[in-house]
């Protein structure tokens, strides 16, 4: 791995734990993580266009009385990451750039990068809020691993490194472009990765303490 320069960090089931922020959110607020969850199976479904799904989860949230960004930042400040992964981090830090690229919420991907003390950070799904800092609207992609590569170009064209000097780590499917681009690939074993990823890429890591035998 002498040639490795950064490192590209999933987010969500990567960094944290099985249980996605968004729901995590969800009950942090105060609210039924079982209704946010048929509200998205209904969306992917097509039982809801995509308009109508963001207005029922917005609603949903908005019961809580706790959707002004302060309250928002602080739900966030309480999504669980896994065992290890601070100390992993600071680990990793001492010897290589670090960047979080993920599909979740800008809002707690900021959160959880300044909890982490990792600089550099993209994010996929936008929450819009109005001028006395309500949430009002957001922008999400059901699929986002292109996305997420068009990030990776972005934070390679801010630092000097190029892709080929990079390992990313990732638990899902979306991560497969950056995967192809990057030096090093490394599967997290979450508890929804498949089958195929893992017979596809051969280095993995199943919890953040074996990091130091990857890199």
């Amino acid at each position: 791995m002498g040639n490795i320069k950064a490192i590209i960090l999933d987010l969500d089931q990567t960094l944290t734990t099985d249980e996605t922020s968004w729901l995590q959110f969800t009950e942090l607020v105060g609210t039924d993580k079982e209704k946010h969850i048929q509200i998205f199976d209904d969306y992917k479904a097509g039982k809801l266009v995509y308009a109508q799904a963001k207005k029922e989860l917005i609603k949903l949230w908005e019961t809580t009385g706790k959707t002004q960004k302060d309250d928002i930042m602080q739900a966030f400040q309480k999504v669980r990451f896994r065992k290890g992964v601070e100390d992993a981090v600071k680990y990793l830090s001492q010897k290589y750039t670090l960047c979080i690229i993920s599909g979740a919420i800008d809002t707690f991907v900021e959160v959880a990068s300044k909890r982490l003390d990792i600089k550099h950070f993209y994010a996929s799904t936008k929450f819009k809020f109005d001028n006395s800092g309500y949430l009002v609207d957001f922008d999400y992609k059901l699929s986002r691993g292109e996305e997420k590569l068009d990030f990776l170009m972005k934070f390679c064209d801010k630092t000097g490194i190029k892709p080929t000097e990079c390992a990313a780590i990732g638990d899902g499917d979306s991560d497969i472009p950056i995967f192809g681009a990057v030096g090093c690939s490394i599967l997290f074993i979450a508890k929804e990765t498949s089958q195929e990823l893992k017979e596809e890429f051969p280095i993995q890591l199943r919890n953040w303490r074996e990091i130091t035998k990857i890199l």
